[in-house]
C-alpha cells in the first residue's frame, strides 16, 4: 500500500511538472510577440482609415492627460501606454496593440491579406491569434475602466465605449 502512495505521488508531481513545463512554454510564446507601433498598421495604407478615427479618440491621448509625474509612475503608465518598442521606447497613449496584442508577428501580409481574407477567414483569423492578435471583448477594456486608481471614472458600458473607441465598422485587412 505504501509503495501504491509513493508511485502516485511520483506520478502526480511528474504530471505537475509537465503542466508547468507547458504553460511556461505558452507563457514564453506569447512573451516573444512584440510592439510595432501604431504607425506601422497605418503605413501603406493596410489600416489608413482606422488609424485616422482612431486618432481623434481619448485613447490616442491617454498618455499626455498625465502629469509629468505620473507618466513615471507604473501604475499610471500601465492604462495610459501601449508598451515598450524593441529599442525600450515607450509607446504613448492607448494604440491598437493595446487592446489587440503585440503586432510584430501578426501584421504580416502573410496574415492580414485581403485576399487570404476573403477565401478563407477562418484560418486566416485563426493564423492571427496563433500570431498574437487579441480579439477585444470586455474584460480588455475592464483591465483599466476600473474605479481603482481612476480619480475621473465614469461608468463603462462596452457596448456604448466599443463605438466611440473603434469607430470603424468594416474591419477589412489590407490589400496584398
Amino acid at each position: 500500500m505504501r509503495r501504491f502512495f509513493i508511485i502516485l505521488t511520483a506520478l502526480a508531481v511528474m504530471a505537475f511538472l509537465f503542466a508547468g513545463a507547458v504553460y511556461s512554454e505558452e507563457a514564453a510564446k506569447k512573451a516573444d510577440h512584440a510592439y510595432v507601433g501604431a504607425k506601422k498598421c497605418s503605413s501603406k495604407a493596410c489600416h489608413k482609415d482606422k488609424h485616422t478615427s482612431w486618432a481623434e479618440t481619448a485613447h490616442a491621448g491617454a498618455f499626455d492627460k498625465l502629469s509629468a509625474e505620473e507618466q513615471k509612475k507604473p501604475e499610471c503608465i500601465k492604462c495610459h501606454s501601449t508598451g515598450t518598442l524593441a529599442d525600450g521606447t515607450l509607446i504613448e497613449g492607448i494604440e491598437c496593440e493595446a487592446c489587440h496584442g503585440p503586432g510584430k508577428d501578426y501584421k504580416s501580409a502573410k496574415i492580414m491579406s485581403k485576399k487570404k481574407w476573403k477565401a478563407d477567414p477562418e484560418a486566416q483569423m485563426k493564423m492571427a491569434v496563433d500570431a498574437g492578435l487579441i480579439v477585444p471583448d470586455e474584460k480588455v477594456c475592464v483591465r483599466c475602466h476600473t474605479k481603482e486608481g481612476n480619480t475621473n471614472f465614469k461608468e463603462f458600458k462596452f457596448a456604448e465605449r466599443v463605438k466611440l473607441v473603434h469607430p470603424v465598422k468594416e474591419e477589412k485587412p489590407a490589400e496584398k
